[in-house]
């Protein structure tokens, strides 16, 4: 019939057992139910279990051991009391039942009424609202406790406070705690600690006690007064059962006075171990990172061309290129003197000076050739004179006799003899030789 239909949400039994305990438990965290005791019971376990009730309704209850044991008022069969608590559900019977941590005769009711107008108007306000809340520093150097003088709280305080970091500074501001005035006095020691100078964290505390003896911390002055502290305010006031409007209002909330030793100031040997530990992890953590990246370098490296012979040979192109460079720039320099002289050339060609030195310098020349051609012609005559003295003096019969001959001659004609035969015997003959006749 459901084939075509979509199919409803079904629940199991436990699983809507533990949707309706979240929903109790998320909308009733914190209730006050008035009622009348019965059904008492109070096992070897030492808790209580009962149950409350009225006229028209009942609800079962239990008073946990570690919450009764700081209670001065114990449940009594058929007593009216005031409980304070938070319901859930307990899931193997499917039964809701109020966890009360705090119980207290019905007569006190005026006071629980006012509580949790207070509260809510407060709450209204945003006075709870975490955003505004101011963290706690980590290792205040000063800190400031506001407290009764008198009480045990200030020597526990100061005792686990030596024991967990003995260099803090501790300002003690004695006020009252309880009765008429004590509000006033908190609020004045707030006004005061938030001048002084160093002070980076109040701690507002007093032992446990009835609604009425820790009523001064649910007063609506010292609510504003920590609300509006600029130091961070925490608030130890009781036992872990006790809740007060100071509570809601600061910064922190510590259950006890001792707890708040825990909260402003970390315990010094443990401090040191976790810088040990931490020291010594971030140290292995270094030295994996270092050889993380080395071997990663590594990798890196031996997939890169080699550095050096890159470098090296861009050193060596650098150079070619110098040279190359240096080659073209002579070459260019010397073009330029080239065209500078050619355009001086031309300048000196088109210049009258030049011509005239031209002229001059063609005079000169023409002067010597014409010396070199005199003294050449000189020399020429010169010679050719030579020569012909030379050979007239070859053909001249005076010089044939310097040689040893004679020319003979035929008186008185005077003619020359060239044959014997030609001449009688008897004639007359002149000799004449090269010295004489």
């Amino acid at each position: 019939m459901l084939e075509n239909q979509e199919l409803p949400l079904i629940y199991t039994v436990s699983s809507l057992t533990r949707e309706i305990r979240e929903h109790l438990e998320t909308r009733y965290t914190l209730i006050w139910v008035s009622g009348e005791v019965s059904n008492l019971r109070q096992p070897l376990s030492g808790h209580y279990y009962f149950t409350l009730k009225d006229a028209g309704a009942q609800l079962r209850a239990v008073l946990f051991r570690g919450n009764h044991q700081h209670l001065r008022y114990k449940p009594q069969e058929g007593n009216q009391v005031l409980c304070r608590g938070r319901l859930t559900v307990y899931e193997p019977r499917g039964e809701y039942q109020l966890v009360v941590d705090y119980l207290e005769p019905l007569g006190l009711g005026a006071l629980a009424q006012a509580f949790e107008a207070l509260k809510a108007r407060l709450q209204g306000e945003g006075l709870f609202d975490p955003a505004r809340k101011k963290p706690l520093p980590f290792l205040p150097r000063r800190l400031a406790l506001v407290t009764s003088p008198t009480g045990a709280v200030v020597r526990d305080f100061l005792r686990l406070l030596k024991n967990r970091f003995a260099n803090i500074e501790v300002l003690i501001y004695p006020v009252k705690v309880q009765g008429t005035g004590a509000a006033a006095e908190m609020v004045q020691a707030l006004g005061d600690l938030s001048t002084y100078p160093g002070v980076e964290v109040i701690v507002l505390a007093r032992g446990g006690g009835s609604l009425e003896d820790l009523w001064p911390f649910n007063e609506e002055i010292l609510a504003r007064a920590i609300h509006g502290c600029p130091i961070p305010v925490v608030s130890a006031v009781g036992h872990e059962v006790d809740f007060t409007i100071a509570d809601f209002v600061a910064d922190v909330r510590a259950p006890t006075p001792s707890a708040a030793v825990e909260l402003v100031a970390p315990d010094k040997a443990e401090l040191s171990r976790r810088l040990n530990r931490l020291g010594g992890s971030l140290y292995r953590g270094w030295r994996r990172q270092v050889e993380t990246a080395r071997r990663h370098v590594g990798l890196v490296a031996r997939g890169l061309p080699d550095l050096r012979r890159r470098l090296l040979d861009l050193r060596l192109r650098l150079d070619d290129k110098a040279e190359m460079l240096e080659r073209r720039f002579r070459r260019y320099l010397g073009g330029q003197a080239q065209q500078v002289r050619l355009a001086g050339s031309r300048l000196a060609l088109l210049s009258p000076r030049r011509q005239v030195t031209l002229t001059r310098q063609g005079l000169e020349q023409a002067g010597f050739r014409l010396g070199q051609a005199w003294n050449r012609r000189q020399q020429e005559l010169r010679r050719h004179l030579e020569y012909c003295q030379s050979h007239l003096e070859k053909l001249d019969p005076l010089a044939i006799l310097q040689r040893g001959y004679a020319v003979a001659t035929r008186l008185p004609e005077g003619t020359i003899i060239r044959d014997t035969l030609t001449i009688p015997f008897g004639s007359k003959v002149r000799v004449r030789v090269a010295k004489g006749r």
